[in-house]
């Protein structure tokens, strides 16, 4: 899984890296990075599964959230640099559902999922079509846990498990106009784990740092430009967020693991581009 994933990542470079070198001498050298703010506000749908192969046991729950994003962006002559976030403002919740390796349901609950991530990057202004770049992500997921059933037997009780890592940053941009007021954007990003935390508000005690994993994501929109230096635009993004989990855990009652999971991930916004300084340009 992590092979494909970065076969994947690497495929999408070399794909960006081709459209900028056929197109670099349409593109005049440097314009395609402005310096910009930019929030936006949309949904994003979370849809998490564990796998725990020692106990023969899957759940599943799909999650929808209210986020909202913003991204500052400097540009220089040689190098550029940024900050973007994504924030939670609204978690909705699912009923995960926990089977067992026959698929019999063995537990329900309650599931309420929200992310926070947070990106520092520097790049260089390649292309329109071809900004690499690279830098460090801050991430921490919440997941409460409440409402349990378990063998038809409520279980009183909530849970909240707490995922705060650091991870590296590998990325590629670029935009190009397919109109004189229209312009597109993508975005693709890679990311290394190199620390993670993980505690669980019933387990006492109970810690994983184990830290193997991954994060890709894909992201593309599009702008109109209201005026050289405002405009409107569509995003919509996706991707995969892996951890391999740990092993088995001692804690203050008993031992416990953290399992392998996955968070897939789609989510669409709406957003305002304010851009500024020298730089500004249709």
């Amino acid at each position: 899984m992590l092979r494909s994933s970065i076969i994947l990542f690497y495929f999408f470079l070399s794909t960006a890296l081709a459209m900028s070198i056929q197109s670099s001498a349409l593109a005049e050298h440097g314009k395609g990075l402005e310096n910009h703010l930019s929030i936006c506000m949309g949904m994003e749908q979370l849809d998490y599964e564990e796998h725990e192969p020692d106990r023969g046991s899957d759940s599943n729950a799909k999650v929808s959230n209210v986020i909202i994003g913003i991204e500052g962006l400097k540009r220089w002559k040689s190098v550029f640099g940024g900050i973007k976030a994504i924030i939670p403002v609204l978690r909705e919740h699912d009923e995960e559902e926990w089977t067992s390796s026959d698929t019999t349901t063995f537990q329900t609950n309650t599931l309420e999922y929200g992310w926070m991530r947070v990106d520092g990057y520097i790049g260089y202004p390649s292309t329109y079509f071809f900004n690499p770049y690279g830098g460090l992500r801050w991430s921490e997921s919440k997941q409460d846990r409440m409402d349990f059933l378990v063998n038809n037997a409520a279980v009183a009780g909530t849970a909240r498990e707490t995922i705060r890592s650091w991870s590296l940053l590998l990325g590629v941009r670029g935009n190009g106009h397919f109109m004189p007021q229209w312009r597109w954007n993508y975005r693709i990003e890679y990311f290394v784990p190199i620390d993670v935390q993980v505690t669980n508000s019933a387990l006492p005690g109970f810690e994983a740092s184990d830290k193997d994993g991954y994060t890709l994501e894909l992201k593309c929109g599009a702008e109109y430009f209201c005026t050289e230096a405002l405009s409107f635009g569509i995003l919509i993004y996706g991707g995969r967020m892996h951890w391999d989990g740990s092993g088995w855990k001692s804690f203050a009652g008993g031992s416990a693991k953290w399992p392998e999971n996955n968070t897939d991930y789609l989510g669409g916004a709406l957003n305002i581009i304010w851009r500024f300084g020298k730089n500004v340009s249709k």
